[in-house]
């Protein structure tokens, strides 16, 4: 990803290829994949690139890891990962989770200390690189602060949710503290960091077969009730696990539930 911020230029090439290229075939992968459509596509974003003023566009779009024309026609036609399709459900619904060993591994960096007292815990992994995760900060702030003394948020970084390990220390403990630091606006619940082997990255979110982040995991007396974006579909199945703790029931396995949603997606 790019270390600098965009100019304009640069941003209109990222949207001509967000709307020509990827929006349009989002939903055409495997045998509803058609190339001719595609082909016209793609004339017509070298056209627009050009008006745009970039030759070659993959100067820049290879900086976001897009290579070349064909790359992106492969992965349209292979399609999303299972996890970000509509019916998929994770591998760890309805299993046990406890919240308290994980918060045990993690150093606690901002907002309430967990204690382990509410009944509902939402695991919420991120990375500070994840502009995604940056963008659903306010939204899980607003839940937390909502449902406070009902539901217990923690905030789960590692900075290597996609690679072997967690964070290293300094550099990048220091950057995550002090993006903690700069962003505290926008994350307004309790904020752990992950410890050096990634305990809380093996233990939950890998096991979770959730392909991106930022991911949820919602927990109803430690059980597994929900994984997915914490965006858009977490608030309707916390309501689900508030109604069935204030009816004095635990689903388990029943209408457990799993979504995705605006994520920094792994490769």
């Amino acid at each position: 990803m790019p270390s600098q911020p965009l100019t304009d230029t640069e941003k209109q090439l990222i949207d001509a290829y967000n709307t020509i290229l990827e929006k349009p075939f989002v939903d055409k992968y495997e045998d509803r994949w058609e190339d001719e459509p595609f082909d016209r596509a793609i004339d017509l974003f070298k056209s627009r690139a050009q008006e745009i003023g970039f030759a070659d566009p993959f100067e820049l779009l290879s900086k976001f890891k897009i290579e070349s024309y064909e790359t992106v026609r492969a992965q349209h036609k292979k399609g999303p990962a299972l996890c970000f399709r509509q019916g998929w459900k994770s591998p760890i619904l309805g299993t046990r989770v406890d919240p308290l060993v994980i918060a045990s591994k993690c150093e606690h960096l901002a907002g309430p200390e967990f204690t382990g007292e509410e009944r509902i815990v939402v695991l919420d992994f991120w990375a500070s690189w994840c502009d995604p995760c940056l963008q659903a900060g306010p939204e899980v702030s607003q839940l937390a602060e909502e449902f406070t003394g009902q539901v217990a948020f923690l905030g789960i970084n590692n900075e290597s949710m996609f690679q072997k390990g967690a964070i290293t220390q300094p550099p990048n403990l220091d950057r995550v503290i002090a993006f903690v630091e700069e962003h505290q606006d926008e994350f307004r619940y309790t904020i752990l960091i992950d410890n050096a082997e990634g305990f809380a990255k093996d233990a939950v979110y890998k096991t979770a077969g959730y392909k991106g982040i930022p991911c949820a995991v919602l927990l109803v007396d430690g059980i597994v009730q929900y994984v997915g974006s914490p965006i858009d579909t977490l608030r309707p199945a916390l309501e689900q696990a508030l109604e069935s703790i204030s009816g004095g029931r635990n689903n388990n396995n029943n209408n457990t539930r799993s979504s995705s949603g605006r994520s920094s997606r792994e490769e």
